[in-house]
């Protein structure tokens, strides 16, 4: 390999990533959308009554889905179709059924076509989660592995400030209307994705992708599926709770300011938006200092600060909430690089899938379990 190539190699190319982060925003505003108006709409179409059925369908699409899409992915990348085909039927897809869901929703109709909304949704939560495992394995085709921190910490600074911004978007979108809403998540999936098809279209590889050859020892390397899950499984129930049960679980632990007009949704988004600004630095840090590392003290440091928010209330509570977002920030821009590398290029799809499936699998659970009024 030339000196020029090895200097190519080090670089990001910052239009893919650009690219795939439009796409990740696109996919995180959807999602917003989707729980906002899903209540509204299943009462409107007079299925409210199968919330819980449908939670729990929910979650086993996000649960199986990825890793079925990242088999196929897989496939056809060795037979040298590459990403696209999946990623592109995906987007599509996605699209389609916005589209077609904002109709609905505006003609509020009777009969066969209401009967056929629960379907729309379970394939839109189909198809959405079939392109996104292939399209983020595509990171590491054009970002050099010592910088997946760098690089995750941009999604994660994205994912967090929307997240944090909840609230505000959601008042915004209430204020357009279920079908402008679902319209317009469908114009944004569909221009983010086909900007994304072009820009992997006009480069070349520069991972692990560009020169793994069929029978090569990086080729022939044993995937560790049960590092990926865990590390999965472990985001996941650092999510959950950060973004699910912080909220009722700030006010309960900290009760003790709510005299000063408290709200625990406030002092959540907060929190995440102090999460999403330390992503950045921290990803810094890890690079310099051992991802595998770094991996390790942000577990340890979850696994802490959310006993001290268990266990605990007032001071030495709110100490662990505040804890959490640094621990959580760098679990967010160190995990799936380790997922990354634990994965042989054969079977890479494969295991990003897998290591979605864990980051949803808590998450689902006390959703469907909030459905079924367990919670």
């Amino acid at each position: 390999m030339s000196n020029s190539n090895v200097l190519h190699n080090q670089n990001v190319q910052w239009r893919q990533v650009w690219s795939l982060v439009a796409l990740d925003l696109a996919i995180v505003i959807s999602w917003i959308a989707y729980h906002k108006y899903q209540p509204e709409l299943l009462k409107q179409f007079r299925f409210d009554q199968f919330k819980f059925q449908l939670a729990l369908v929910q979650g086993l699409i996000l649960f199986a889905t990825p890793p079925i899409a990242g088999w196929f992915a897989d496939r056809a990348r060795r037979k040298g179709s590459g990403h696209l085909p999946v990623v592109t039927v995906g987007i599509n897809f996605v699209s389609m059924i916005f589209m077609v869901v904002a109709v609905t929703i505006w003609t509020n109709p009777s009969g066969l076509v209401r009967l056929m909304f629960p379907l729309m949704i379970v394939l839109w939560l189909v198809f959405m989660n079939i392109f996104h495992s292939p399209a983020i394995s595509t990171l590491e085709m054009f970002v050099p592995t010592e910088k997946l921190p760098q690089v995750m910490a941009i999604f994660a600074v994205i994912t967090d400030v929307a997240a944090s911004l909840e609230p505000s978007i959601i008042d915004l979108i209430s204020i357009f209307g279920a079908p402008v809403t679902f319209a317009v998540g469908g114009v944004l999936v569909f221009g983010s994705g086909i900007w994304l098809q072009r820009t992997l279209r006009s480069f070349e590889p520069i991972g692990e992708d560009a020169s793994v050859q069929e029978g090569s020892e990086t080729a022939i390397k044993k995937s560790r599926f049960d590092v990926v899950i865990i590390v999965g499984l472990f985001l996941g129930l650092a999510t959950m709770f950060f973004f699910e049960l912080f909220p009722q679980m700030t006010e309960q632990k900290l009760s003790f300011l709510s005299a000063d007009g408290f709200k625990g949704s406030y002092f959540t988004s907060a929190l995440i938006a102090f999460s999403a600004v330390l992503s950045y630095p921290l990803s810094l840090w890890a690079q310099r200092f051992s991802v595998v590392k770094a991996a390790w003290a942000g577990g340890i440091g979850f696994v802490i600060t959310l006993l001290m928010i268990l266990t605990t209330s007032g001071n030495i509570a709110l100490i662990g909430f505040v804890l959490y977002p640094v621990f959580f920030a760098i679990m967010s821009v160190t995990f799936l690089p380790i997922a990354f590398v634990s994965l042989s290029s054969r079977q890479k799809v494969l295991g990003v899938g897998l290591f979605f499936s864990g980051i949803q699998l808590a998450s689902s659970v006390v959703e469907a379990m909030q459905a079924g009024g367990f919670l």
